[in-house]
């Protein structure tokens, strides 16, 4: 018999868990083998020790600490209300500061194009101090050289 099922049978026969055949077997065991003899000490002082485990006393009665359970289960449910609002409230207010008319909103800004002038392909001259050249750059672009294959 394997140890696993020796170490399971003696439990079983410490908890009053076992058929009359097995208390037997049980009972053979302990007479003849020192080693089940020994497994069975170590498993009643294991039993004794957890029995004698003293039980630290309760600081509070249980309704007081049902209580406090669910003030903080309301607290969270609460805090999520105050949140979820104030979020709703925001997403409010920037909607209708969206919406409201005049220059002061930098939201939406849409390009302004100027008109070409009929005489020439350029833009008629404006205040701005940014012009972009596409066609002719700035500075020189460098040309690559052409690795040899």
């Amino acid at each position: 018999m394997q140890k696993r099922d020796c170490f399971e049978l003696l439990s079983a026969y410490l908890d009053g868990e076992v058929t009359a055949t097995e208390r037997r077997q049980v009972e053979e065991w302990l007479s003849t083998d020192a080693s089940v003899k020994c497994l069975y000490k170590r498993l009643l002082n294991l039993r004794q020790g957890l029995q004698n485990i003293p039980v630290p006393a309760a600081n509070q009665s249980s309704e007081s600490t049902i209580e406090q359970l669910f003030k903080r289960v309301n607290r969270r449910y609460q805090l999520a209300w105050v949140f979820g609002g104030a979020a709703l409230a925001a997403c409010i207010l920037g909607t209708v500061s969206s919406l409201l008319p005049g220059d002061s909103s930098r939201i939406l800004q849409v390009a302004k194009t100027t008109e070409l002038t009929p005489a020439t392909t350029q833009p008629a001259a404006t205040d701005s101090p940014l012009m972009v050249a596409l066609n002719n750059p700035v500075m020189e672009i460098p040309k690559t050289a052409i690795a040899p294959k």
